[in-house]
């Protein structure tokens, strides 16, 4: 099947070095290969992100699932402090309220390590049956790397 490039996020740097002993199996390079010839300007990696052989910003070239909100699953907590305190644990987890937001509202997904530490989380606090989020999608991790 085709990359699409239009699922690439605009902030997420593509990389043109052929050379790199890692292409082959690297997205950036995957996706920079798919670009629209009517694309001008893009976020780019260098070629002096290379460091003996391998790249700081490698990524893997594969499908993940990643998971759209848990708006569900916290549904299920019936404790108020419960409630309190894990939206206080994933906040800080996340890095702030709004990335807090966005991904309990499906905004923005989860890969599968953040979905493993917020099972976790659940699991912590007593909740360990019914645990699913909102939606499961297969596509690509595309990280914030830099």
């Amino acid at each position: 099947m085709a990359f699409d490039f239009k699922i690439v996020p605009d902030w997420w740097p593509v990389c043109q070095n052929a050379d790199c002993p890692q292409s082959a199996d690297c997205l950036r390079f995957v996706a920079c290969q798919n670009m629209p010839m009517t694309l001008s300007v893009w976020p780019c990696v260098m070629s002096g992100a290379m460091n003996g052989g391998s790249c700081s910003y490698f990524a893997r070239n594969e499908k993940v699932r990643l998971a759209r909100g848990f708006n569900n699953m916290f549904a299920r907590v019936k404790s108020r402090d419960d409630s309190f305190a894990m939206r206080r644990e994933l906040t800080s987890y996340l890095g702030s309220i709004g990335t807090y937001y966005r991904c309990k509202s499906g905004e923005r997904l989860l890969n599968p390590e953040q979905q493993q530490w917020i099972l976790r989380l659940f699991s912590q606090h007593g909740y360990t049956e019914g645990l699913e989020f909102d939606e499961y999608i297969d596509s690509y991790n595309f990280e914030r790397t830099l």
